[in-house]
């Protein structure tokens, strides 16, 4: 395999994975979209705080868990992406 046969293989794995990466952190933030939401109205509700502050806060929210993986990683658009790392 010539060098430039190589670079174009790499390039086109580094654009397929960037298409799955993509669409396994759109599934997890549709899957986060209920939290987020659950996050914005304790904050509004329980909190007292502004609302420009609540919405950061809940838009800021990604899923990560103390001592434990981020959430929704298992979806099958992220396992599809972490198998396609591995070739």
């Amino acid at each position: 395999m010539s060098l430039y046969s190589s670079t174009l293989l790499a390039n086109a794995k580094k654009t397929e994975q960037a298409k799955l990466d993509k669409a396994c952190e759109s599934a997890r933030q549709e899957a986060l979209a209920p939290i987020k939401k659950e996050i914005y109205q304790e904050c509004i509700t329980k909190f007292k705080k502004d609302k420009s502050v609540c919405q950061r806060q809940a838009d800021a929210y990604n899923g990560n868990r103390i001592n434990g993986a981020p959430m929704f990683y298992e979806l099958p658009a992220c396992v599809k992406a972490f198998e396609f790392r591995k070739i």
